[in-house]
């Protein structure tokens, strides 16, 4: 052990941490609801229903400020449906949005809506 670098076991530990922490479709939803600032939302009013399956989450940007709560609540502009899995990827630039949405993988029930809060989603 003693002959192993310290840069090398510093590197180490950053890839497991990194291939060991994968993020989920809530702690993107959670992050981007964060870091939504009035600026540039401050014209928007919205509610955006996420479906993963076993979870869902409502996205209310309204006010300059978006927050995210667990469940369906109000009536949804756009609801997203995607398996968790899919969604990450989507979020994450691993999976063309495009793409998932001819495969089937990815579900959106106003894609008009959706074109217009994708980008303040990081999604595009």
């Amino acid at each position: 052990m003693h002959n192993i670098k310290p840069n090398f076991l510093k590197f180490a530990f950053l890839l497991s941490i990194k291939i060991n922490k994968t993020m989920t479709a809530k702690e993107y939803l959670q992050n981007t609801a964060a870091k939504l600032d009035g600026t540039e939302m401050e014209d928007v009013n919205t509610t955006l229903h996420f479906d993963f399956g076993s979870e869902t989450y409502t996205m209310q940007v309204a006010g300059g400020k978006a927050e995210l709560k667990e469940g369906f609540e109000g009536d949804a502009e756009c609801v997203i449906k995607a398996n968790e899995e899919d969604f990450v990827k989507i979020a994450t630039g691993d999976m063309n949005p495009m793409m998932a949405m001819m495969m089937g993988k990815l579900k959106i029930s106003n894609p008009g809506a959706m074109m217009k809060y994708a980008k303040m989603l990081g999604l595009m």
